[in-house]
């Protein structure tokens, strides 16, 4: 009976064993993952890396590597190298590797030959270099890129009392204990850091990932050890004690028979048995070895659910790589696995469906009803594929969009049958929920490799919706082969609203309106749209701080968070329109207020006014302003400065630049009269100006005025074409 006990508490403890490497192993191979697809070639990584430093570039980053920290909760911090400058990133700042505290680490690596697996546990420096504290972890390092390592290293640290809490949820602390060792018998969780000695009644299991070794053993095992292995005098005395109490035996056996049969069959049933929750009071080890057996079942259970949803994951991953086109070295095992979740070889085409207004949608429900909806929407996609008879692979891979895979074995009908599929959803959800959704369609694909492609036309058609407008099906074929605009007259836009803003005109209006108006005609993506609102919010703030500091309070405590909250909750282009309207009008009344309370205000408009009608008099200067208004140039000068936001050259040669381009636009008049028009003697200094401000030269700026109208002319050719 000895015998048979320890076994079974063997048995236990190994099963408990493997059960907590494979969470274990599980959850660091996720991070791992992870990671690796943040340092793929040509990612956000790699363009920090490679390119010139931008504050809005490392604030992008700094959340990428904090999201990583928040969705696994498991990581104690992560920061990344640039070898490019020597400098680190992490969730905080920007600074050199000589002054960041885990610096000796971040040295020992740099010339290791492969990244990619967790080091042994060691001590991670951390807080300022006058009062440095170290904290317990064990490291993931890959390098960027992956092959070479030439561009930088991204780190990762894992707490261990993080790792020792998450075992520690996974075992019962009333009867068994872990302990985890590396590689080289180095504990993760004791303060000696040596292995320590193992009772025969504990259970090693050497992960295949990590190699790492996980020990459960059982309190007080070392003494239970000496009980069921001791000398033979223990056998004496209960031999003893069997002959006092020869009466009792037949009693005792009756009394036992019954749970140590049940314990026997649960034994030989391990794999099937539940719960039949026919409990002792009485403690005793009979009752003891039927507790442990209970939880090993039901850790069982919970392992077999784990499992369950691993294999959804792992389906998730599958259609990832699918929607990306990477297949990989082994097709036979790509195929296998291509078949295993049911796939079928045919005709292809994807649809994306995405949420809208995805901010007010998380806000409005909770997680739960969230996820309720979300396979509310699944399940209606894929009932309503049945019931029309078509075959549909349904996929939410992100936490907004949902991605359709529509597989038919002839390709005529396949476009007709996903636009039928995709407005019977919209419709469905638009009477039936709260909310609406947005459905790009792709291009078919007739084979497993175009897939890729299919995916890409209907995310791009998609992301077209703030522009085109939600609750609707955006066909790849309306838009492709359309032209996003040229940046160049882009940015010319939003710098003249930001000047007219600073020097409180009101036409700024009409041209944000055309700003949008020219976007909405386009058709540009979400992507392109929401860059272009930054770099109006950034140039906006780079103005205001250098020409109007008394502007910078209220701009940074109320309009620049609304500009930046209109961005991200926006889905279309006319309610962005209307939120940026709202908050530049709040900065158009500071700003008006502060140039009405200024001095000299009335006199700088003369002034103004003056150079605007005079600017193409060559003797146009300060002096002749200072003689004129009765002013010293000096003063004047700073007076330029303060009300205007540049000095008085700049501001003359704007003027000129400005009328030049209107001439060069509009006109056939050669550069050396329009040079002379605008007050250049020497037409070579108009054209080295001309070409410092707008970047061309002013042939070269005609010449690509003229290739814009001809491409624009040809667009409108095939628009009227397609519409024939």
């Amino acid at each position: 009976m000895n015998q048979l006990n320890v076994r079974n508490a063997i048995q236990a403890n190994n099963l408990t064993a493997k059960y907590v490497t494979n969470m274990v192993d599980s959850s660091l191979k996720n991070i791992s993952i992870d990671a690796q697809k943040l340092v793929e070639t040509g990612g956000t990584l790699q363009k920090f890396l490679d390119a010139p430093s931008d504050k809005a570039l490392e604030f992008d980053i700094s959340n990428m590597l904090s999201s990583l920290m928040v969705r696994y909760g498991l990581i104690d911090s992560v920061y990344l190298y640039r070898a490019k400058d020597g400098k680190v990133l992490d969730q905080s700042t920007i600074r050199p590797l000589s002054q960041f505290p885990d610096e000796s680490f971040i040295r020992s690596t740099l010339d290791k030959p492969y990244t990619g697996v967790w080091s042994s546990p060691r001590e991670r420096i951390s807080g300022g270099l006058g009062s440095p504290t170290s904290v317990p972890v064990t490291s993931l390092g890959l390098k960027i890129p992956r092959d070479s390592g030439s561009l930088g290293y991204l780190i990762i640290n894992v707490k261990n009392d993080a790792l020792k809490s998450y075992i520690d949820q996974m075992i019962d602390h009333t009867i068994t204990t872990a302990q985890l060792y590396d590689a080289q018998g180095t504990s993760f969780f004791n303060e000696d850091r040596s292995v320590s000695s193992s009772d025969r009644l504990s259970a090693d299991v050497v992960s295949n990932y990590t190699g790492w070794t996980y020990r459960i053993s059982i309190k007080g095992g070392q003494l239970l050890d000496f009980l069921f292995h001791g000398s033979t005098l223990w056998i004496l005395l209960g031999l003893s004690a069997i002959v006092m109490a020869i009466g009792s035996t037949f009693y005792v056996t009756r009394r036992n028979y019954k749970p140590i049969e049940s314990i026997l069959h649960r034994i030989e049933r391990f794999s099937s048995l539940v719960k039949t929750g026919d409990a002792k009071a009485k403690s005793n080890e009979f009752a003891f070895i039927d507790q442990a057996i209970e939880r090993l079942i039901t850790n069982n259970m919970s392992f077999q659910e784990q499992q369950q949803e691993h294999l959804v994951i792992r389906r998730q991953q599958f259609l990832q790589q699918l929607l990306k086109g990477e297949f990989g070295d082994d097709r036979g095992a790509w195929e296998q696995e291509w078949q295993h979740f049911g796939l079928s070889a045919g005709h292809y085409i994807v649809g994306v469906l995405e949420l809208d207004s995805y901010v007010q949608f998380g806000l409005k429900y909770n997680p739960n009803d969230q996820s309720l909806f979300k396979f509310i929407i699944s399940s209606v996609a894929v009932e309503t594929a049945e019931q029309n008879g078509l075959r549909v692979v349904v996929e939410w891979i992100a936490k907004n969009q949902l991605v359709m895979l529509l597989i038919s074995g002839e390709s005529s009908l396949l476009e007709h049958q996903i636009l039928q599929l995709s407005e019977q959803i919209r419709a469905w959800v638009e009477g039936h929920l709260d909310f609406t959704v947005t459905i790009g369609i792709g291009m078919p694909a007739d084979d497993e490799t175009a897939i890729a492609r299919s995916y890409e036309d209907a995310e791009a058609a998609v992301s077209r919706k703030v522009s085109l407008g939600s609750n609707q099906i955006i066909d790849a074929v309306e838009v492709r082969g359309r032209q996003d605009g040229e940046w160049f007259d882009y940015l010319e836009m939003i710098r003249t609203i930001v000047r007219q803003l600073r020097m409180s005109e009101q036409d700024w209006q009409n041209e944000l309106k055309q700003l949008f108006g020219e976007m909405a005609v386009h058709r540009l993506r979400k992507g392109d749209v929401d860059r272009l609102l930054h770099y109006l919010i950034f140039h906006l703030e780079y103005e205001l701080d250098g020409a109007l500091p008394e502007v910078v309070k209220p701009w940074q405590e109320g309009v620049k968070p609304a500009l930046a909250a209109a961005v991200e909750h926006s889905d279309t282009l006319r309610q962005l329109e209307l939120d940026f309207q709202a908050a530049l009008t709040q900065l158009a009344s500071h700003i008006c207020e502060l140039s009405q309370s200024r001095r000299h205000n009335t006199l700088m408009r003369e002034i103004r006014d003056y150079v605007a009608e005079h600017y193409m008099d060559p003797n146009l200067s300060l002096t002749m302003l200072s003689d004129r208004f009765q002013i010293s140039s000096k003063y004047l000068s700073q007076l330029f400065k303060e009300s205007i936001g540049e000095n008085f050259s700049d501001f003359l040669i704007g003027l000129r630049i400005d009328n030049a381009k209107r001439l060069l636009r509009e006109t056939d008049t050669a550069v050396q009269a329009i040079s002379d028009q605008m007050g250049y003697s020497n037409p070579t200094s108009f054209i080295r100006v001309f070409k410092k401000i707008v970047g061309l030269s002013p042939g070269q700026y005609r010449e690509s005025l003229t290739k814009t109208a001809a491409r624009g002319s040809g667009q409108e050719e095939q628009e009227r074409l397609e519409r024939m």
